[in-house]
């Protein structure tokens, strides 16, 4: 008989949940979206409540269609945006709406912290990593400094996925892959840092417990079973990362396989038996979602997020079918855009410059340029982004001959074939689409024992589906990428004034 596995990834834009055969296949799956909140410029928030009202929308639905199912579902894994953080009052109800990964506010808190080098030392000593507006630390810090009366009330801070668990379970409890985002942990001793708990004048108590991805936590409720129609008594895996779910999905198992994920943001991480902490700040060290494995990652902010804005901002009325219009009609575009070139940081840029002030840049606009040029310089403007990334992971000494690329732009086959040509490395797609989802599945085999090791899981669920490789950047991709790489140093300090 078969067990089934129900994965959840609770993304920026919306929650997704499939329900999945212990062979990888998809049985079904559901979809609920919520609104990014921008209550001032930089500031971007979500409400929490927002994401558990969708899930049991969702779910309840999955559930319905598939009651003759829901006695088999073996386990569920729940996986999630990074850094975005929920304040829980003493009945673990949210005080405020969270503070998501995007949001820029604590910009002065962290300028303050890196004006001074023996902080900055400091901070990479007991985290191995720098700080940066991204991470979970510095807004907590905001919270504390500006809205005293909701810190004061705070008995619980946890991260977005780890909300939904303790809204399934009632157990408040996170992952490694998920602390290392919070600049609150050790990430080569797995544990947290009572330095950093302390430099922040953060109590450790507000914190959860810690634990590895791979376990089983806690199990469905009955008031949770009755909102989502998932069994009562459900065993529930601490999960991961969403970044990390993405790449285990992919089957990224073994140090030096690495994967690109063109979502919301941009993610190009190389997985590796040890920690590799780069001391000159161009890429991320953080725990991976297995055992004894870490990843160095070079992280984009507004990645795919680019292409939704000019949608938005250009195309607002399109339907959904926008994306396979920009497609077609950038086949004609020649490579390199007729000279126009893009920086993607609408919302400040993470690695490799770490500048919250950074914003997005079209550079040698003609009156020859068409609504076309643009759209495809922003897919080229990202892939000169990971291949810059790309540049800052290999100097560490880690090789990279081959990327298996996911996320929403990885639908595109010309976005696919502009970063072959741009990275000059092997791109590989996978046949699932909700790799998020099958990385979860993967964790919850592990956590009951269904599978020897995540080797074995990979080669018998993860199917590579197309393989590119151009060997040569083109001259215009050449150029272009020369002039991309001097943009950013020639702006920072209009950056400052802007």
């Amino acid at each position: 008989m078969s067990n089934y596995f129900l994965g959840i990834d609770l993304g920026t834009t919306g929650t997704s949940i499939i329900l999945m055969r212990d062979d990888g296949k998809v049985i079904d799956k559901g979809y609920a979206g919520y609104k990014l909140l921008n209550p001032s410029d930089g500031y971007a928030e979500q409400r929490p409540q927002d994401w558990w009202e969708q899930l049991c929308i969702v779910s309840k639905e999955l559930i319905e269609r598939n009651s003759h199912l829901a006695k088999d579902i073996a386990c569920i894994g729940v996986d999630g945006q990074m850094h975005t953080q929920v304040y829980l009052d003493k009945n673990g109800c949210p005080l405020r709406n969270a503070i998501t990964w995007m949001d820029q506010r604590s910009s002065k808190v962290v300028e303050e912290i890196n004006g001074k080098e023996e902080n900055r030392k400091f901070v990479f000593e007991h985290t191995s990593n720098f700080l940066n507006t991204t991470y979970t630390a510095p807004n907590i810090k905001w919270v504390q400094e500006h809205e005293p009366e909701i810190y004061s009330k705070t008995a619980k801070i946890l991260l977005a996925k780890d909300y939904l668990k303790y809204m399934l379970t009632r157990e408040m409890i996170t992952d490694y892959s998920d602390g290392a985002g919070t600049m609150l942990f050790d990430v080569c001793s797995k544990t947290w840092s009572e330095e950093m708990f302390s430099f922040f004048g953060i109590d450790a108590s507000l914190m959860p417990e810690i634990g590895e991805s791979a376990t089983v936590v806690g199990a469905v409720v009955k008031e949770a079973s009755r909102a989502t129609g998932i069994p009562e008594g459900t065993p529930v895996i601490n999960g991961c990362a969403d970044h990390a779910a993405t790449s285990l999905g992919a089957g990224v198992v073994n140090p030096n396989q690495a994967s690109a994920i063109i979502g919301t943001a941009g993610v190009l991480s190389v997985l590796s038996d040890k920690p590799m902490p780069d001391q000159y700040g161009g890429t991320s060290c953080w725990n991976y979602c297995l055992p004894g494995q870490w990843v160095n990652l070079g992280v984009m902010q507004t990645a795919g997020e680019s292409l939704n804005w000019f949608r938005r901002a250009f195309d607002r009325e399109a339907g959904p079918d926008i994306f396979d219009d920009y497609n077609r009609k950038i086949e004609t575009i020649e490579d390199g855009s007729a000279g126009l070139v893009f920086l993607p940081y609408l919302m400040g840029e993470r690695t490799p410059y770490w500048d919250s002030k950074a914003r997005g840049v079209f550079f040698g606009i003609s009156l020859n340029h068409t609504k076309y040029h643009f759209v495809k310089s922003i897919m080229e403007g990202v892939s000169f982004a990971f291949k810059n990334n790309l540049e800052s992971l290999e100097s560490l000494g880690i090789s990279v001959n081959e990327l298996r690329l996911l996320g929403g732009g990885s639908k595109s086959q010309e976005w696919r074939s502009i970063l072959a040509a741009v990275l000059n490395r092997t791109i590989s797609t996978v046949e699932a689409k909700e790799t998020a989802a099958l990385g979860s599945s993967i964790l919850c085999g592990l956590a009951l024992g269904m599978y020897n090791n995540p080797q074995e899981a990979a080669n018998e669920l993860v199917r590579i589906k197309e393989t590119l490789y151009i060997e040569d950047l083109s001259m215009p991709y050449m150029k272009n990428y020369a002039i991309f790489k001097e943009l950013y140093p020639s702006l920072k300090k209009l950056y400052q004034k802007l």
